[in-house]
């Protein structure tokens, strides 16, 4: 989960952004807005935020100081700036300042958009440098919090690696390597996994039907899921229910980061 911060002293503004913001990214907490230089500072040292979306024209100083001053706290921030200076120094300064992106308003939301997906993706990629360096950042195990989340909320649904590669905005082969060292196996041994400890806890709490439980469990196949159970488990749905029905307890697999 990103952590992003909106700079305006435009309440209205603030509001069209975040809403903007939360109706097209499901991994990012937009945090509370600043509308002064102070508010942004305390908020940046309080919540650490990974995203500045600083609204240079509408503050009582000079944006682009309280950007630095952001930065300074936060020389990892990526910051998008907004404003109505359509003029080669504005633009120039911008660029000496290292902003991922400088947009003209009134903003255009599929450019905003855009911008926050870049963002996303070169946080992301740090983050999956330091798990693969074994110095995972909070940001790295916010993000994977973020994908397990989704799968155990989703898990009897069709779910793929291209599905978390959309929601995290990066690119399925850095999630499957990002998965797998983060997590130990790979995205599909997972998902078997919860999808077969799921149905443990069915096939001891329910009388549902094995083709029942299938379906629950994220395989319309109900042939399938029989062999696959079996395959994990060493018997077959029926022969377990038989067996530990109200006598097991499933293995707990919500491993979420600490």
């Amino acid at each position: 989960m990103c952590r992003l911060m909106i700079v305006s002293n435009d309440v209205k503004e603030q509001r069209t952004l975040q809403q903007s913001i939360n109706d097209s990214f499901m991994n990012i907490k937009v945090l509370p807005p600043a509308e002064t230089e102070q508010e942004a500072l305390t908020i940046a040292e309080k919540l650490l935020p990974e995203i500045l979306l600083i609204a240079i024209d509408h503050l009582d100083i000079d944006g682009f100081i309280v950007k630095r001053k952001i930065v300074r706290q936060l020389p990892n921030i990526k910051v998008i700036i907004l404003t109505e200076r359509d003029n080669f120094e504005s633009i120039h300064q911008a660029l000496r300042c290292g902003v991922i992106d400088y947009l003209l308003t009134p903003v255009d939301f599929n450019e905003l958009k855009f911008a926050i997906d870049r963002c996303v993706k070169s946080l992301n990629q740090v983050s999956l440098m330091d798990v693969l360096n074994n110095k995972p950042t909070i940001l790295a195990k916010e993000q994977i919090n973020t994908i397990l989340d989704y799968i155990h909320d989703h898990y009897n649904e069709e779910i793929n690696l291209t599905t978390l590669a959309d929601i995290m905005h990066l690119n399925r082969h850095y999630v499957s390597r990002f998965f797998k060292e983060a997590v130990g196996m790979n995205f599909i041994d997972y998902l078997t996994a919860y999808r077969v400890e799921k149905a443990k806890q069915l096939l001891m709490k329910t009388e549902e039907s094995i083709t029942e439980i299938s379906g629950t469990v994220g395989y319309i196949d109900s042939t399938y899921f029989s062999k696959l159970f079996k395959k994990k488990v060493g018997q077959s749905p029926h022969q377990f229910r038989k067996q530990y029905r109200g006598e097991h307890t499933p293995a707990d697999l919500r491993v979420i980061y600490n």
